[in-house]
């Protein structure tokens, strides 16, 4: 818990950017969603046809399925503690350093009135922080696209898609994201304009994980072991999704 302090306590405008472009929180797409709407992005710049989906959404789809199958029971098994229950615990009567809230910046505060980077009314989800479910999709995810793509290969600077998802009037480049001045949701920042970009799936997929501790909602082992068993868990859905479309088995 002392590392997500340490971030806690020197979040950059980016990091900031990181941790809320991956929230993907209550009344949004969540990760799963989120992921598909990376993979919309795959099938625009290799111009799939209507079969070539029908199988990369089967096999993505799958693996986020077994993926969130996975992810909760063991967060049932392990009924771990989440940073806001253990913070407040463990620094009860002592003054940290920390992000102070909303356009307050790195302040000391009371130990049990730190709060993650997030909004407010945005909190930390009411289950158990191990594993982290960001860390297992997004791995899952990644893996399945580089295997049914053949290449790991993201970002690559050309491809214009329909989105806007930063609502600049500007269509988003494949495999990145940008944040203009004052974009993020959780306060008024950034002071100047961030662009998040992925070179490869893996890439995005790690930046997914590492935001949950940039926001402070999730620890390291959370993040390392979910990632371990996205991809684990991706392989093994892969490989079933093949068979089925290949008619290796039968209806």
């Amino acid at each position: 818990f002392n590392q997500l302090l340490n971030y806690s306590a020197r979040l950059t405008d980016k990091m900031k950017c990181i941790a809320e472009y991956w929230a993907d929180g209550p009344r949004s797409e969540t990760p799963p969603g989120h992921w598909n709407a990376l993979a919309h992005g795959i099938s625009y710049r290799d111009q799939h046809s209507i079969g070539d989906d029908v199988k990369l959404f089967l096999a993505l789809n799958g693996a986020l399925f077994d993926a969130s199958i996975a992810a909760w029971d063991a967060k049932r098994a392990y009924d771990s503690v989440r940073p806001i229950s253990a913070i407040h615990h463990l620094y009860h009567g002592q003054t940290i350093k920390a992000w102070a809230g909303p356009n307050q910046g790195t302040q000391e505060i009371p130990g049990d009135k730190w709060q993650p980077y997030q909004a407010l009314t945005f909190v930390t989800p009411a289950f158990a922080e191990y594993v982290s479910g960001h860390s297992t999709f997004s791995a899952a995810a990644a893996e399945v696209l580089t295997r049914f793509t053949g290449s790991n290969r993201f970002y690559d600077g050309k491809t214009v898609l329909y989105d806007d998802f930063n609502r600049d009037g500007v269509p988003d480049l494949l495999g990145q994201h940008v944040i203009n001045v004052g974009g993020n949701m959780f306060e008024n920042s950034p002071e100047k304009v961030i662009v998040l970009q992925w070179e490869t799936f893996q890439q995005a997929a790690g930046e997914a994980g590492i935001s949950r501790l940039y926001g402070g909602i999730h620890i390291q082992d959370g993040d390392r072991y979910g990632r371990r068993m996205g991809k684990q868990i991706a392989d093994q859905a892969f490989d079933l999704a093949q068979q089925y479309w290949s008619g290796a088995i039968k209806r």
